[in-house]
């Protein structure tokens, strides 16, 4: 009774605020009524997109609701969901290069629809999806490199390069003439995240770089990533370059073969299991070492002198579907170079009687993995990998001689072995949620031990006769290193409203090595606002870390890399960039973009004044510093993707600066590659069905060097140094700019008769076709001469070392 009295009484107190209440509370009754009644009448329709002739899934089809305006797309396993009202509803799902799917029904349920696309039956005219074009998908910072484009790229020596197409990215730099390396907004070569199927590469160069470790013949697709990175990518602060290789045929046994000028190569692929199991092999393989011994032995009849070359690699995949829902694959790759060196030498005057020398090197990656996937529900995908890493690189150098000592001949044996190397094995599980049309999440976690071996030497010597001695230095234990790496992230795809797609994350990331723990929260945000049908502007924001270091030895040809780990001397490096974009399509023809960068970079490191690096990782901590860089600039493109005539055109400006508090007197200085200017032309032409031409054009300002201003005579003080040498002074770091790079490329290939999947194609380029011959390095030479008194003067000059002059060459492919 009381408790009725108090409820009357408050009512009559308070008349309006009780009706205020009650109209809130049946509102927001009425509210989640309405929601939870909405989410009912919406269904999800998912599955995959294949190749219909093959079912090899296809990654970014795009798939559009017409009556509903809602989309969505294939990720990287060829996985789509897209959640929609109940009803009526028309499917298109488009992918370049194939004919659109339509499909119309009613949604009454969950439904899973996979759809296989036909490819298109024009060779002359190629399908352009829209929805990929730069000015309307939600992707900044990120370039999808087309596998044609590729191939048809001008090849040297006949092989046509996934890193050297790359080069021609605006704001992506080649970083020495005729090497696969790359820089990008400022950052070194070994700032760039490289994954085949998700997993790291460490070493991507074939022939001392002048070829990448990437068959092309064995990719599917490509991405690069060079700003607003997803938080699902980290460890590298300048770019990502996500390439994925096919799964195999599933229909029928296919494949290619392929002879050029340097190496021959194959891939093979089919069913195991007809719709079910498919296989893909591919294979590469130089084979200059089976007459390099015999043009040799007719140049150099006493045999003094015998060297050999070759590289190899190896990319197989297994990959078996158990139902529409889960399947699984299996993957290796294998790449190996090795160099030989043979030298005899006799009767050397005052020092051996005769004497021989063989020398070894070789470098390489292992890669193993396997990958589940499955799709949970019809709006959950779950994605799990194990995988195995190596990267090894190996010398030995074994010398034989006589000598005279004492009036009596003796022998000797020397043997040297130097290892280096690192191993991960690696765990990850990610997740990818699509609650509605709204939002598409990601989530997941990684773990990798790393297992550093930077060097381990091994010297043993035997002298014979009157000395009887042998020794080998045990491994160096410190250059033994353990650590362990963890990340856990997720983002979030959100289209807000339809003019603005917001996509945030965060990362977060440890690494522990010996008694030092090192953690990171990195955030990550990119912005899409569409301003109307054909043109957009995006901005971005990503902070990235970096927990090891490369050490290179910057020889002619035999570079040395030693990963290394950070340290509580050295700590990991970061970056911050910032980065704004205009995107517009013209009359459905041509993309135009430009984008405005700003990188900050910390703990990047650099070698003090004087110090080197010899092949050896001792003590590397006392010889480098450790200081902060920055990068700004702006890119420039056109792009004509479709029709007969495609091609771009680019143009960057670009600064790139660092500064260490004991080097250069704590004053910002270029950069080694702080190229100011680099402007690149692409043009494909397709004559007819049997032939088409490709013409590229790359000019780039020079790169950065440190040269003497001066040198100091030497006073004549016995034993102090060397004649000729000097007290060399110089002004400031990388004070001298080479000269410009630039070169013309041309190609073309001829498909003299097409009869179904068996065809062949011969391909023709010249690389260089004005035989530019642009500098490899610079060195200072000491000429000597005598002066009318008979004293000796020494005129210092620079030298330049060039590569490539003009070199054509021819390949034929043969598909069935």
């Amino acid at each position: 009774m009381e408790g009725r009295k108090s409820w009357s009484l408050n009512k009559m107190l308070y008349p309006k605020a009780n009706r205020t209440m009650s109209k809130a509370l049946l509102s927001t009754g009425i509210g989640l009524l309405t929601f939870f009644a909405s989410e009912a009448q919406n269904h999800t329709i998912s599955g995959y997109v294949s190749d219909l002739s093959s079912k090899e899934i296809l990654i970014g089809a795009t798939i559009i609701d017409d009556v509903s305006g809602k989309g969505a797309s294939t990720n990287s396993y060829g996985f789509y969901s897209l959640t929609l009202p109940a009803g009526n509803i028309r499917i298109r799902c488009q992918s370049v290069g194939y004919l659109t799917y339509e499909k119309d029904f009613n949604l009454i349920s969950d439904t899973v629809l996979n759809i296989p696309l036909s490819q298109s039956a024009s060779e002359l005219e190629e399908i352009v999806v829209i929805a990929r074009r730069h000015s309307v998908n939600a992707k900044h910072g990120a370039t999808d490199v087309p596998i044609e484009k590729i191939r048809n790229t001008p090849a040297l020596f006949g092989e046509s390069d996934l890193m050297k197409s790359l080069q021609y990215v605006p704001g992506v730099q080649h970083a020495t003439e005729g090497k696969s390396d790359l820089t990008v907004r400022g950052g070194s070569p070994d700032q760039n995240l490289v994954l085949l199927d998700g997993n790291a590469l460490y070493n991507i160069n074939h022939l001392f770089g002048f070829l990448s470790v990437f068959n092309t013949d064995a990719l599917k697709n490509v991405t690069l990533y060079k700003s607003a990175f997803p938080a699902r990518f980290g460890g590298r602060l300048s770019s990502v370059i996500d390439v994925n290789t096919k799964d195999g045929n599933k229909e029928k046994i296919a494949g290619s073969a392929t002879v050029g000028l340097l190496a021959a190569k194959f891939n093979l692929e089919g069913p195991v299991i007809k719709d079910k199991t498919s296989f893909t092999l591919s294979a590469r393989r130089s084979y200059a070492d089976l007459f390099m011994g015999k043009i040799q032995e007719w140049t150099d009849e006493d045999g003094n002198s015998r060297d050999n070359f070759y590289f190899y690699d190896l990319n197989a995949k297994l990959h078996h579907k158990f139902n529409d829902k889960t399947s699984f694959h299996v993957m290796a790759y294998k790449g190996v170079d090795s160099y030989k060196n043979r030298m005899r030498e006799k009767d050397i005057p005052g020092e051996r009687t005769h004497s021989s020398t063989h020398q070894d090197w070789s470098w390489g990656n292992t890669i193993v993995a396997a990958r589940f996937n499955r799709s949970l529900a019809g709006n959950l995908f779950m994605n799990a990998n194990l995988s195995y890493n190596r990267y090894a690189y190996r010398t030995s150098i074994e010398e034989k001689f006589n000598f005279i000592e004492s009036e009596k001949e003796k022998s000797a044996h020397n043997r040297l072995r130097y290892d280096s190397g690192i191993r991960d094995y690696t765990g990850s599980l990610e997740w990818e949620y699509i609650p509605s049309t709204r939002h598409y999440v990601r989530a997941g976690a990684h773990f990798v031990f790393h297992h550093f071996r930077p060097e381990v030497f091994r010297l043993s010597e035997n002298v014979g006769n009157a000395i009887n001695a042998d020794y080998q230095s045990p491994a160096l234990p410190s250059a033994r290193t353990h650590a362990k790496e963890t990340a856990v992230y997720v983002e979030d795809e959100w289209t807000a409203a339809r003019p603005f797609i917001l996509n945030g994350g965060v990362r977060l990331s440890t690494f522990h090595v010996r008694e030092k723990m090192y953690a990171a929260l990195d955030p990550r945000f990119s912005a899409r606002c569409l301003l109307d049908g054909s043109t957009s502007v995006k901005a971005g924001y990503s902070r990235m870390r970096q927990y090891i270091h490369l050490l290179s030895n910057n020889s002619l040809l035999f570079q040395t890399d030693l990963w290394v780990p950070v340290t509580d001397k050295v700590k990991p490096m970061n970056s911050n960039q910032y980065s704004v974009g205009v995107y517009k399509t013209f009359n459905r023809l041509f993309d135009f973009s430009i984008e405005t960068y700003y990188k900050t970079m910390d703990n990047v490191i650099e070698y003090k004044d004087g110090a080197s690096f010899s092949g050896s990782s001792a003590s590397w901590e006392d010889k480098v510093e450790a200081g902060k860089g920055r990068s700004y600039g702006m890119e420039l493109s056109v792009e004509k993707p479709s029709g007969k005539l495609t091609g771009s055109a680019a143009y960057a400006w670009a600064k790139t600066e660092r500064r260490f508090e004991r080097i250069n007197d704590g004053e910002w200085f270029p950069a080694r590659f702080d190229r100011r200017h680099t402007a690149n032309l692409y043009l494909s032409y397709r004559l007819n069905r049997k032939m088409d031409l490709t013409i590229q054009w790359t000019y780039a300002s020079g790169d950065r060097m440190t040269i003497p201003l001066m040198v100091v005579e030497a006073a004549d003080i016995p034993d102090a140094w060397k004649p000729g040498e000097g007290l060399t002074q110089f002004d400031h770091r990388n004070n001298y700019r080479l000269p410009a790079y630039h070169r013309l490329d041309i190609g073309m290939n001829y498909t003299p008769k097409k009869e179904g999947a068996r065809y062949g194609v011969w391909n023709f380029s010249i690389y260089n076709l004005y035989n530019r011959m642009n500098t490899f390095k610079l060195y200072v030479q000491t000429d000597v001469e005598k002066d009318a008194g008979g004293k000796n003067t020494y005129t210092r000059r620079l030298r330049k070392i060039t590569l490539f002059p003009v070199l054509p060459s021819l390949s034929y492919t043969y598909n069935f």
